[in-house]
């Protein structure tokens, strides 16, 4: 995919392939992090929007249902149904009929309800597909930018654009001051997840982590709200995700065995607690060090089903937590990923060791030419992300400049020094 980005956040212009593993590095406060969430956003945004609008219409009518049955002094009314209304959202979905709709409220929930009280609603669940999209994206990429999208250095522009192009389809969303504009070739099916801070991991064990998680941004829950409910998805079905484990259970097991060269014990949930469990000790996962938190919550995405092929996962400076050591065995887990599971991955990083081991392994598992890479460069309308294709050498120089910087203070002090003693 490229991926073509104008005057949104920090960014001005920006086409970034995304195949493989791209990596941005570049001074501080320079609109790294803005391309990771211009992706997240498109993807997240766009991706399953027919079960986004079912959604929209079920909250819609469950809210009105509900409602009724509130004000009426009939106890025998029924209680809402959530699997008969989505059945029948599903049935009606090109067109509701205020008679129809005032039928089955009836017939089902036994209510008395006039024309004139069912018009609202009616209209609300024939609110066209397009229309419920773009409201519904332009709100989550707001919250996403937590409300700050449209390009700081240019005042000029008219709106802002997002766009994803694959062979002959693109998905464009184009955003306005008060709207945005859906336009849509083809459906999205994957979804992108978030990863910056391994602290997230925290609320699996907070008494009151569904209320926190719901009101956080859409980017920082992403992986660890992925991660609840693909969990309760299992306890309350044992025999669910099969599917998806006979399928992953071959890339798993060449993943597993990264993962185990820093996170070697084991995870254990006990009473909907998560623990880590290593030689007989159990240890909260809130208690458990960053740097095991960071390979934790990658394990935990896998076993659970949720990190699935061809995802998109997103990665701003996951060096940070990590020791030397555990940053070549998180580099190499990074590329195992990517070959195992053909995700796409989006990656900032500040750490020159860092950049060499996604190198040496990206070369010496055969797919140095899935890397792009690329450095932002300011200009007067704000920032571009220049192209070094798949060659490293220049985000390496750009990475080492601190440690020749240093080196070059190092010197003048020892001279200036020698001076004094002569």
């Amino acid at each position: 995919m490229i991926f073509k980005i104008k005057n949104f956040g920090k960014i001005a212009e920006a086409d970034i392939k995304l195949d493989g593993i791209t990596v941005i590095c570049g001074d501080n406060d320079t609109g790294k992090s803005t391309v990771g969430k211009a992706v997240f956003s498109f993807f997240n945004g766009l991706n399953d929007y027919k079960s986004k609008i079912d959604a929209q219409k079920y909250s819609k009518l469950r809210s009105a249902v509900r409602n009724y049955i509130y004000h009426s002094a009939d106890l025998a009314i029924k209680s809402f149904d959530p699997d008969n209304a989505m059945e029948y959202i599903s049935e009606h979905y090109e067109r509701f009929s205020l008679d129809e709709v005032k039928d089955y409220l009836e017939s089902f929930y036994s209510v008395k309800l006039t024309k004139d009280q069912l018009e609202s609603l009616v209209n609300s669940l024939n609110a066209s597909e397009i229309d419920i999209l773009n409201e519904y994206v332009s709100r989550y990429i707001f919250n996403v930018m937590n409300g700050q999208i449209k390009n700081a250095y240019s005042s000029n522009s008219s709106h802002c654009s997002i766009s994803g192009e694959i062979q002959n389809f693109t998905n464009t969303i184009k955003i306005y001051k008060q709207f945005c504009k859906c336009e849509l070739d083809e459906p999205i099916e994957h979804s992108a997840y978030y990863i910056n801070n391994p602290f997230v991991l925290d609320w699996l064990n907070n008494p009151d982590r569904m209320n926190v998680l719901k009101s956080m941004n859409p980017m920082d829950r992403s992986a660890v709200y992925a991660i609840m409910r693909a969990q309760a998805d299992i306890n309350a079905d044992s025999m669910s995700n099969i599917l998806e484990s006979v399928q992953n259970k071959k890339e798993l097991k060449a993943v597993r065995g990264i993962i185990k060269k820093a996170y070697s014990g084991e995870t254990v949930i006990d009473h909907g607690r998560y623990y880590y469990s290593e030689n007989g000790v159990s240890v909260d996962f809130r208690n458990i060090s960053a740097g095991l938190k960071s390979f934790a919550l990658i394990e935990r995405m896998l076993e659970t089903g949720v990190l699935k092929k061809k995802d998109v996962l997103i990665l701003d400076e996951p060096e940070i937590h990590l020791h030397s050591e555990w940053q070549i065995y998180y580099a190499e887990l990074i590329v195992m990923l990517q070959i195992q599971f053909d995700l796409t991955i989006l990656l900032v990083t500040h750490s020159f060791q860092f950049l060499e081991s996604l190198d040496f392994f990206m070369r010496t598992l055969g797919i140095s030419n899935k890397g792009n890479y690329y450095i932002p460069v300011k200009t007067e309308k704000g920032f571009i992300m220049k192209s070094y294709g798949n060659n490293p050498d220049e985000l390496k120089q750009n990475l080492s400049a601190g440690s020749v910087k240093l080196a070059n203070l190092e010197f003048e002090y020892d001279m200036e020094h020698d001076e004094d003693e002569t």
